[in-house]
């Protein structure tokens, strides 16, 4: 009776290759977000009002806004309060790369994370 290994070297092969390159493409996009070439972008009635850099740990309040706190934590920006009644800014978790928003609709603030580097579109649907 013949005996087959579990793995065979070329099954190792295969899965190097697959997993190599996401782990490759996961680390680049988290030391994106750790460099100082990112940055948060802070908009109150459509009018930019701050920019922030993800570095440090600190809080924010928009003029006008109290009740809206923002928070920059490990090179990541969130909403950590607001007096609206839904909450969705709040759950929206930290942001910490290029081109991810939150939004508080019923305080108007946007929240953006840009980058330093040039952005460029990367895909289009229709």
């Amino acid at each position: 009776m013949i005996q087959r290994r579990f793995f065979e070297a070329r099954d190792i092969l295969i899965l190097l290759l697959i997993i190599l390159p996401l782990g490759a493409f996961y680390i680049y996009t988290f030391r994106s977000a750790q460099d100082g070439g990112v940055y948060a972008e802070i908009a109150v009635d459509g009018r930019i009002e701050t920019t922030m850099a993800l570095a440090g740990d600190k809080v924010y309040s928009p003029a006008g806004k109290p009740a809206v706190q923002i928070a920059v934590r490990s090179g990541r920006v969130g909403f950590v309060s607001s007096d609206c009644p839904d909450k969705i800014c709040v759950h929206s978790g930290f942001l910490g790369i290029s081109g991810q928003s939150a939004v508080c609709l019923p305080n108007r603030v946007v929240v953006r994370v840009k980058s330093g580097e040039g952005e460029t579109l990367d895909s289009t649907s229709y």
